[in-house]
């Protein structure tokens, strides 16, 4: 089993994932949050690379497309990247993932800066 990362930090928490996470999740519509305890199991989890990353949209679901690009120094007009995985998001799953994201990007953003001296 892998490290579980903070959903909202991305710093490790020591816990394994499988093990129970404590964690705040929305309840819908009223706004309101609750604390239930959220369990990753990762025992079917694939892992794959991946150097480009395309968004799509439809008017039910938000379609994220991960590849690679194997076109080292391209020559010609063209550039083939070869897609590995489609995840389809409900709109709002897709917009706590793009705040969760936002969230750990400025985290590492922050760390690297301190990391680097500046």
């Amino acid at each position: 089993m892998s490290e579980h990362r903070d959903q909202d930090t991305g710093q490790n928490t020591g816990q394994k994932n499988g093990e129970d996470v404590a964690t705040r999740m929305s309840e819908g519509a009223s706004g309101g949050t609750r604390d239930v305890k959220v369990r990753f199991d990762d025992s079917k989890m694939t892992t794959a690379y991946a150097n480009v990353a395309n968004v799509g949209m439809s008017r039910d679901e938000v379609s994220l497309l991960f590849g690679v690009n194997r076109t080292w120094g391209a020559v010609g007009d063209s550039v083939t990247i070869e897609l590995s995985n489609r995840i389809i998001l409900t709109p709002a799953v897709a917009r706590s993932f793009s705040e969760t994201l936002q969230r750990v990007l400025a985290e590492y953003d922050r760390q690297m800066t301190e990391g680097s001296g500046n």
